[in-house]
């Protein structure tokens, strides 16, 4: 008979809170931590499996604090969505966030399409279920292959109730709205999260915003909110020369919102799209820094990269986005985008060069995927514009893209070592097309830029591990500590590094050796095995 405990025998501890390292052991029994040590007599006699970890970091299992991968744990024959977070070190998904949660629809509502024809699509067959105790009970039934704590997203409570009507809500939506999302806390939703960035949240106003927020505050719950702007000019504001960049409006509605609200608010991926966005990062770092020496309960959340994924649509006004799809040969909405468009784009330093067509979602587009939209307009022989237009209509504004220009390696650097810093991946594997590279390599990219830059080996891990756990309100995991959950990582902080590329964008990483979930191995020798669903709701 196999013995039910694992040592991890001699290994570099870093145990998520953030205290010095030291050469220690970790001793596993089924699901639970039993003991960490550096005495190794304290764990002679002991009848267990003995795994060496000399020179390597034995650290707990890493969380993605803002993941969208609940729309896709249910479809648990299909590891080639989960694997490459195992080989990432990443054990638990915080998900449900920019407004796409997974549950919490009106039952036997007439816009089920609408819920299913989204982003994640790839993710599932068809969403058999309405309430979270519904969507909670099929994941158990199926089996997890990691640990998930999901938010209650206010876009597809709301796209259940009335579809994309941008029209202003009456009364009667807005306390159904409120009644569902409180419903979908009671049953597990640990928050309610916002995208402004899509439809239907970009027609939310700000009185609606603050209703919410004051649910979740009595909800005791997260709220985290995908902002109006990531760029110094949108489309999400009127254009006004020498005005306030656009994202620091989009900060200070957040900002204000929590100051006002007192509600625990997490910024989903703080970004800084195109080169002159870059230039308001002292600024937009010196409000979140007055808003919580004022007392406001603010974090933030980033990934490695300088790109991210998106839908085609993202970039446009919430005026056209009201009227789509008729938008599309509207010749006097469209006069006016083209303008806005011309006018931004040379202001913001970002245009069609930095859209990167991952998934065209349209058979007559697909061979130009992993191309950019600037190339692309040339071998189609028609305006940049133009080209845009085709993509977002012929793909029924569903195209998947890579936006670049998001950061450079120094401001993300800069965030990392932040005090209201945690760590995602906002990613996801689509089954055709090209990828987001936070997919495979985003946790070992940030433990290898930690290493480049200097950074703290312990800091670098806690924000990663019990930083995250705490600020999401994980109370058993997190931390190598006896009786906390075994979710654990072994890496070796010296080669730990991201292989992906700009054109290659799918590398498994180098460096991430070991992956325990809830006691289970499922990652030894480079192979991942999840096939026993260790995975729970947390």
């Amino acid at each position: 008979m196999e013995p039910t405990k694992i040592l991890l025998q001699n290994g570099c501890v870093v145990d998520g809170t953030g205290k010095k390292r030291f050469t220690g052991h970790v001793l596993i029994e089924k699901d639970k931590i039993l003991e960490v040590s550096d005495n190794l007599p304290v764990f002679s006699g002991i009848d267990c499996q003995v795994i060496d970890c000399t020179d390597k970091v034995i650290s707990p299992g890493f969380i993605d604090i803002h993941s969208h991968m609940d729309w896709f744990l249910v479809s648990n024959d299909r590891p080639e969505f989960t694997d490459p977070f195992v080989h990432q070190g990443i054990t638990s998904f915080v998900a449900g966030n920019c407004g796409y949660g997974a549950a919490g629809f009106k039952k036997n509502t007439p816009f089920k399409h609408l819920l299913e024809d989204n982003l994640f699509k790839a993710g599932h067959t068809g969403l058999n279920w309405d309430s979270y105790s519904e969507y909670f009970d099929s994941l158990k039934r199926s089996g997890l292959t990691h640990n998930l704590l999901t938010l209650a997203g206010h876009g597809t409570t709301r796209t259940s109730v009335r579809g994309y009507d941008a029209s202003p809500m009456k009364q009667q939506e807005t306390k159904e709205i409120l009644n569902l999302l409180e419903e979908s806390m009671d049953q597990g939703a640990r928050g309610v999260s916002f995208g402004f960035g899509y439809a239907p949240d970009i027609f939310c106003t700000h009185d609606q915003l603050t209703t919410v927020a004051k649910l979740v505050k009595r909800k005791k719950g997260l709220l985290t909110i995908h902002m109006r702007a990531s760029s110094s000019i949108s489309g999400a504001y009127p254009l006004k020369p020498f005005g306030t960049p656009h994202n620091l409006l989009a900060l200070k509605e957040v900002l204000d919102l929590a100051l006002k609200t007192r509600v625990r608010l997490q910024i989903s991926h703080l970004i800084f799209v195109g080169t002159r966005s870059w230039k308001t990062f002292d600024r937009a770092m010196a409000l979140i820094d007055q808003a919580i020496q004022q007392g406001a309960d603010v974090g933030f959340d980033l990934f490695a990269y300088d790109c991210g994924a998106s839908v085609i649509t993202t970039i446009l006004p919430d005026w056209f986005m009201a009227e789509l799809p008729g938008a599309y040969h509207n010749q006097k909405l469209l006069k006016k985008l083209n303008l806005l468009m011309n006018v931004s784009f040379k202001l913001l330093g970002f245009d069609f060069r930095d859209i990167q067509i991952a998934s065209a979602n349209h058979p007559d587009l697909e061979k130009f995927n992993g191309m950019f939209l600037s190339e692309i307009a040339k071998i189609r022989k028609v305006s940049p514009f133009q080209n845009y237009l085709d993509f977002a209509e012929m793909s029924n504004s569903t195209a998947r893209v890579l936006m670049h220009k998001y950061n450079t390696e120094q401001i993300t650097a800069e965030l990392m070592t932040h005090p209201a810093a945690y760590f995602m991946t906002d990613a996801w594997i689509e089954p055709q097309g090209g990828q987001n590279p936070a997919a495979f390599g985003c946790f070992p990219h940030l433990l290898q830029l930690a290493r480049e830059k200097n950074l703290s080996l312990e800091k670098t891990i806690h924000k990663m591990t019990e930083g995250s756990a705490k600020r999401v309100g994980i109370k058993d995991r997190g931390a190598l500590k006896p009786d906390m959950a075994a979710d654990i990582t072994l890496f070796d902080w010296k080669t730990v590094r991201d292989n992906n590329t700009r054109e290659k964008t799918n590398q498994t990483p180098t460096g991430i050796e070991a992956v325990f979930i809830n006691g289970t191995q499922v990652l030894k020798n480079g192979r991942v095995d999840t096939a026993s669903n260790p995975g729970v709701i947390l």
